[in-house]
């Protein structure tokens, strides 16, 4: 087969561009970034493009893009692929689903106890000079209940650990129907319970956390109806996507009392806009996206990758592949 040319639009780690290293099929192309414009110049002379969350693959790159057989994501989301576009175009979709979500698992936990325990606050006003000890009296999270929406990869990884923190969990996900379809421990253990809506999870829930996929039926998720179903003081965290909880909605609750806290870690648009409220809100944590970013996680999604594209071009595979072409 003549060379297969891969356009990195927004960096790889290391680990994976030696797989490509090691097989002469590939002519590899490696971007820290890729302007909008620039990739619309050069996406014709690539086979295969590989985005993180920074690209957005529209329906103009595609169009331009003559030579593409393969876009892939990597990490799980691809809220930033006209995946529809590139069905009725022939050009496959491709993602590394599992590869990051022990790091965003992680994350939720960090974004928890930082919520729970007013740990960022607590940092800055002893950067500022001040001992404000009985002004950042916390919450534990042992006995509480967390609430979970979408039990994929990462929520089923958040429900394990949060039982192993001495934690009840309940959770919903409209594609499982029964707590047996969880399998492994999770599937029988009795500080786990299966909610039958999103409702159901709020009202039963201490802290909420977010783990589904952005799309029409989940745009604004967290809203202003739904937080008034919530336990007075309850937490909401979302590292999913921006805007399944509404910003505004959340940031009222915490003015009047309803929810005691909030962490984010995903905002819309991203990069967002400065000056930005909720980044201000003194009962809110927020992150610059960072669920996926350990050098461990950067290490699977690139090996991960690498391997289902050589798959891909060499041996027909389809591993990863999430559309149907």
């Amino acid at each position: 087969m003549s060379q297969v040319r891969v356009l990195i639009a927004d960096g790889f780690a290391k680990d994976g561009l030696d797989i490509f290293s090691k097989n002469s099929s590939f002519q590899i192309e490696s971007r820290k970034a890729t302007p909008a414009d620039e990739l619309l110049k050069i996406i014709a002379d690539y086979q295969c493009l590989i985005v993180r969350s920074a690209s957005k693959v529209t329906k103009d790159v595609m169009d331009k893009g003559t030579n593409l057989k393969l876009i892939v994501r990597g990490g799980a989301g691809v809220d930033n692929i006209d995946v529809p576009y590139a069905t009725s175009k022939g050009i496959a979709v491709m993602n590394t689903a599992t590869a990051n979500s022990l790091a965003v698992a992680e994350q939720v936990f960090a974004l928890m106890f930082s919520m729970l325990r007013m740990i960022p606050q607590g940092a800055m006003s002893l950067r500022d000079g001040k001992w404000e000890k009985s002004k950042f009296t916390g919450r534990e999270a042992t006995g509480k209940t967390l609430g979970l929406i979408g039990l994929g990869n990462i929520g089923r990884i958040v429900a394990e650990k949060a039982v192993a923190f001495g934690m009840k969990v309940v959770g919903f996900d409209p594609m499982i129907k029964l707590q047996a379809q969880l399998g492994g421990a999770l599937g029988a253990s009795s500080a786990f319970s299966f909610a039958g809506s999103v409702e159901e999870v709020l009202r039963a829930a201490h802290i909420v956390s977010l783990h589904v996929p952005k799309n029409k039926d989940t745009l604004n998720l967290i809203n202003s109806a739904r937080i008034d179903l919530m336990r007075d003081g309850a937490y909401v965290i979302n590292c999913s996507r921006g805007g399944i909880a509404n910003e505004d909605d959340v940031m009222a609750a915490l003015d009047r009392g309803k929810l005691g806290g909030a962490a984010f870690d995903v905002y819309d648009p991203e990069p967002p806009q400065f000056p930005k409220k909720l980044f201000e809100h003194p009962k809110c944590v927020c992150v610059p996206h960072l669920g996926a970013s350990s050098h461990e996680a950067q290490d699977r999604v690139s090996t991960t990758a690498a391997d289902q594209i050589i798959g891909f071009f060499t041996e027909g595979k389809r591993l990863g592949v999430i559309n149907k072409v």
